[in-house]
């Protein structure tokens, strides 16, 4: 019983002692045209997602993106849609438009180094 208390404390302590860096991906683009373009806000800039040359990265689907996320170490953390409109009203006659934008939170564990250098790049100076 004292064993299994023990064992049970170690990873209480050992979870409550967990970083993690987010960062917030955006999509854009039609699948079936040009592909999905991906944004990635790192708390710091937001930038269209490029290889090591450069270049912008497409997927074919939003699946695919996801998939090159967890590749690279970053669990899906929250996903979520923001909804903006206009409208304009005209002797009686309006007319309205929305845009849904998906998103999701991503995560990667990270050492307390890791954490305090993103919050001081990410504080506006």
């Amino acid at each position: 019983l004292i064993l299994i208390l023990v064992i049970i404390s170690l990873n209480f302590v050992a979870g409550a002692q967990n970083s993690y860096i987010y960062n917030i991906i955006s999509f854009t683009g039609n699948m079936k045209k040009e592909g999905v373009k991906v944004y990635v806000d790192n708390g710091i800039t937001v930038d269209q997602l490029k290889d090591e040359e450069g270049k912008a990265i497409k997927f074919n689907t939003i699946a695919s993106a996801l998939m090159y996320f967890t590749a690279q170490g970053w669990e899906l953390y929250i996903s979520g849609q923001s909804i903006s409109g206009d409208g304009i009203t005209i002797n009686g006659y309006g007319s309205s438009s929305t845009q849904t934008t998906s998103y999701w939170i991503i995560r990667r564990k990270c050492t307390e180094e890791e954490l305090n250098e993103c919050l001081i790049n990410g504080v506006k100076k």
